[in-house]
């Protein structure tokens, strides 16, 4: 009993202590798992993790361990900086706490996943913003080949019997097919012993809001969809069997049956669907314009069937094959409070794609018919080998009066009005239009729109179409007519187009000759969607954005506009011609009349990579306004901040180039220009260096000069603009201003003059008279330095000698005056010189960043081009895939090389960058 009594003791005590060290360890050691944990993940991603809190307690689930990540962030970094990929209120497990002590086997029993929001995003590169593992280490040599090392078994296993997802949200935002979804409401129930061999799962989704884009349009509005699966798992050999499983989107519900197994790395399927409903309204739940507002209260009638498959393996290298079967009999629809409806509503329709070779994919609408407000229409499309050569067979006949269309569906603030006539039969392959065999494809008919006039909330500006018209050839299509009016912009076209069919079908480039003439274009409300107030003052400006010019486009247009709005600028008579091609709209003698003058313009407006959109100019100008150039652009109140102060006439022959900001204004540190402007009857009003002359000479004929017509030349590049010396005669005497300034308004210029002593006041003569042999001197030099601001000059002024004689008398007196200024003027030197070297630096590593940025995509695109290469010779022989990857090789090689050369070329940049800014800060420390 004293031996039992002792062990009992003993016991008791080790558990108390065991309790005692589960209850302190997530207390005492906290801190260092947080710091831990974090380190490890920062360490593991290019990504940035956060969290606000990391919970571990071995008592709240004992035997479990409860571990829990509180607020958890993960941020992408570079070009997806500002992206918050993955974050959630808390994650969180229980795990066996044996297998932790072993940490061996680790069993993960549960997990809760609450209030997740995924941002999910492809750039137009195909870049992804979730391929966030850093990789791993390789050797440096490319010879040495490491083996293959079989894969290491997970120090955990999942035995879960529960997981869950509360209140998710998701995001996904395609931007090289311009595609975005939004899901919310994302509640996920999964149970079920995993740990067992044999295993029935049951499985719950519930989704409230499912929103859908394609090429901006809405597909999916605000639609609920649900899951409700039992499965049968064998977890042994990774096969799902579906027992009971129900799916549906708004009112269409569809039954499951089939397995999917995933033995490996492939993903193995047998899946059979069919609709539980066979009612035309489930149907019709899935029309966005439809299911807004009062869907239960739309009568229907009608059958449908739907039903399908998917059967295959998916991998890296293949896709299982799908079908589907669709069809609607004599159905029909009406709101109960609107007068008219859709009737005769009658489809059939199937596609097949086939995932090993895709030019067997094939869809096929037999029938497409409705009656709207007692209009009929019918239809029907015919695709096959979509990726050798597309067969098309398509027919279109009927009038839709779109007026009609708000007496059969519910459309509040918005005007639809309008009569859409078709008639049109296409029946050929895309190769025929291609190689211009146009009497083996068969076209004919017309569609045409009639007063059609749409306002609605999304859109900024009402649409007028008085009336459009294309008549189909097989050569062309004929736009007989198109006169529109968008806001206060009215457009009338006329002209042929050719290869629009395959642009239709296969996203191929449409080429056309239009005539284009208007008798106002508005650009601000189209590419704003808000009306200017005024056309002259900052204050009735809105910001602009930039606008895509599309890529499958290849448009020669005759233009004749009366009038273009632009920013603050009215430019009327525009004639020339404009070429649309491969994103660019590249301008060919464009005339036109503008700030009291003319301008003829030649050059392109480039947006092939719309996030670097740019412009390169030539422009010949003739007699603009000065002041109202002045304030008509941004730029220009950058160098000049007072453009009231001048008046008269520029003429110019100039070049342009700069990559433009989101709003359209040129980003400063890429413009590059160079050119000469002659002004005429120039004046010039309160300016603070013309001042000072006047007060230095006591003469007022220097405080508002008129130099008249000057002949400038100036460069513009790395953010500075260099003008050669400027000659001007003012009060008889002759001033020269060279030097430059910045295009942040930073300045730094020299003035250099000879004043005749007779034009200068009497208390300079006096001051003349009182120096020795200074009465006999008729004129002097008056030499300065002009620092500062655009908006806040420097100006520092000084005597420098009498016709070539050293007057030193006459320093002497001024040296006391003028030490405090020279004392300033080397402050505001060193001060410049620090600001050069600055903004030098800046640019340098802005011209690499963006260098590498471009070099990032050349070597994307052409990875991209050779994985297709390889892709596309996978079914073909060996001898033509040996061809295949020879041919990827060496697109991977010239992708690297052409990127390598874009990096050196951006280094040689950034040298010579800093090299000019120490030159010139060299040539300020020695004035």
């Amino acid at each position: 009993m004293k031996h039992l009594k002792k062990i009992l003791i003993i016991s008791g005590i080790s558990v108390v202590t065991i309790f005692i060290l589960l209850l302190l360890t997530p207390i005492l050691f906290k801190g260092k798992i947080l710091e831990l944990a974090k380190n490890e993940l920062n360490n593991m991603l290019t990504a940035e993790v956060e969290f606000s809190d990391l919970k571990l307690s071995f008592i709240r689930n004992f035997p479990n361990a409860y571990i829990a990540l509180e607020d958890l962030s993960i941020n992408g970094t570079g070009d997806f900086e500002g992206d918050t990929l993955v974050a959630f209120k808390s994650f969180s497990m229980t795990v066996d706490l044996l297998s932790v002590i072993r940490m061996k086997n680790i069993q993960i029993k549960s997990l809760l996943l609450d209030q997740a929001e995924i941002y999910a995003r492809i750039l137009e590169d195909g870049r992804v913003n979730w391929d966030i593992m850093k990789p791993s280490e390789k050797p440096e040599d490319p010879a040495i080949i490491a083996p293959e090392e079989e894969p290491s078994e997970l120090p955990f296993n999942i035995a879960l019997n529960r997981f869950e997802i509360r209140n998710a949200s998701i995001v996904y935002r395609d931007e090289m097919n311009n595609m975005e979804a939004a899901v919310d409401g994302i509640n996920f129930f999964l149970r079920g012993d995993m740990s067992q061999d044999f295993a029935d799962l049951d499985m719950k989704l519930d989704i409230a809001e499912i929103n859908f884009w394609m090429d901006g349009i809405r597909l999916l509005n605000n639609a609920h969809a649900g899951l409700v699966s039992e499965i049968a798992a064998d977890m042994k050999n990774m096969e799902f069997t579906l027992k009971d499983n129900q799916f549906n989107l708004n009112e269409i519900v569809l039954k499951f049956a089939g397995m999917i197994g995933m033995p490996a790395n492939d993903i193995n399927i047998d899946l059979s669907f069919a609709s539980e409903r066979t009612d035309f309204k489930s149907l019709l739940s899935l029309i966005p314009a439809v299911y807004m507002q009062d869907f239960e209260d739309v009568t229907t009638t009608g059958s449908l069937e739907l039903n399908g498959g998917i059967n295959g393996t998916f991998n890296d290298t293949q896709m299982p094959s799908a079908h589907i079967n669709l069809t609607v009999e004599n159905a029909m629809f009406k709101y109960p409070e609107l007068p008219k409806s859709v009737d005769n509503i009658n489809i059939a329709a199937k596609a097949f794609y086939d995932g090993e070779v895709f030019d067997r994919t094939t869809l096929d609408i037999d029938t497409l018919d409705f009656v709207l407000a007692g209009n009929p229409f019918n239809a029907e499309l015919h695709v096959k080998t979509p990726e050798s050569d597309m067969e098309v067979a398509a027919r279109l006949a009927g009038i839709i009066e779109l007026s009609s269309i708000s007496d059969i569906v519910p459309m509040e603030d918005i005007t639809l009005r309008g009569l859409l006539e078709c008639n049109l039969a296409l029946r050929g392959y895309m190769s025929t239009l291609e190689n211009e065999r146009y009497e083996d494809f068969y076209a004919e008919g017309m569609l045409r729109l009639s007063g059609f006039d749409f306002t609605s909330p999304d859109l900024p500006q009402p649409v007028k179409i008085a009336s459009t018209q294309l008549n189909f050839t097989p050569r062309r299509v004929d736009l007989v007519s198109f006169d529109a009016a968008i806001g206060q912009t009215d457009l009338s076209m006329r002209g042929a187009l050719e290869n629009f069919i395959p642009f239709i079908f296969n996203r191929g480039t449409v080429r056309g000759n239009l005539n284009l003439q208007s008798n106002n274009i508005d650009l601000n409300e189209l590419m704003t969607g808000e009306k200017q107030e005024t056309q002259h003052t900052p204050e009735g400006t809105t910001a602009l954005s930039v606008i895509e010019v599309p890529k499958n486009i290849d448009f020669a247009i005759n233009a004749n506009i009366g009038r273009i709005l632009f920013d603050k600028l009215s430019i009327t008579n525009t004639n020339g011609s404009l070429l649309v091609k491969d994103g660019i709209v590249e301008m060919q003698n464009l005339a036109m009349n503008l700030l009291d003058g003319s301008m003829v313009l030649n050059g392109h407006y480039n947006t092939q990579n719309i996030n670097i959109p740019s412009i390169d100019f030539g422009m010949d100008i003739r007699q603009f306004d000065i002041s109202s150039t002045l304030s008509s652009f941004s730029i220009l109140e950058n160098i000049f901040p007072n453009p009231q102060n001048y008046s008269g006439n520029v003429s110019a022959n100039l070049t342009l180039y700069s990559v433009l900001g989101e709003d359209l204004s040129p980003v400063l540190n890429t413009i590059a220009s160079r050119g000469r402007l002659q002004t005429q009857n120039l004046t010039i009003q309160n300016s603070e260096l013309f001042g000072a002359m006047a007060d230095l000479l006591k003469n007022e004929s220097w405080r508002n000069p008129a130099p008249g017509n000057l002949n400038i030349g100036y460069e513009i590049r790395d953010g500075r603009l260099i003008v050669e010396p400027i000659h001007m005669n003012i009060s008889q005497a002759r001033l020269e201003l060279s030097g430059e300034q910045g295009l942040d308004m930073s300045l730094n210029y020299r003035v250099n003059t000879a004043v005749p002593v007779s034009t200068v006041g009497n208390a300079a003569t006096d001051l003349l008279n009182r120096i020795p042999g200074g009465s006999g001197v008729r004129d002097f030099r008056v030499v300065g330095l002009v620092g500062g601001t655009a908006k806040n000059p420097n100006i520092r002024l000084d005597v420098a000698d009498m016709a070539g004689t050293v007057v030193d008398a006459a320093r002497e007196q001024l040296t006391e005056s003028f030490d405090a200024a020279r004392e300033q003027a080397r402050e505001e030197i060193s001060r410049q010189v620090a600001a050069i070297m600055a903004e030098a630096e800046r640019q340098a590593e802005n011209v690499i960043a963006t260098a590498k940025q471009a070099a990032d995509r050349v070597r994307a695109e052409a990875n991209s081009a050779a994985d297709r290469v390889e892709r596309e010779a996978e079914s073909k022989s060996a001898i033509e895939q040996r061809l295949a990857s020879t041919a990827a090789g060496r697109l991977r090689s010239e992708g690297e090389a052409n990127a390598l050369r874009l990096e050196q070329e951006a280094e040689r940049q950034a040298a010579a960058i800093l090299q000019a800014a120490r030159n010139r800060a060299d040539e300020l420390s020695r004035s």
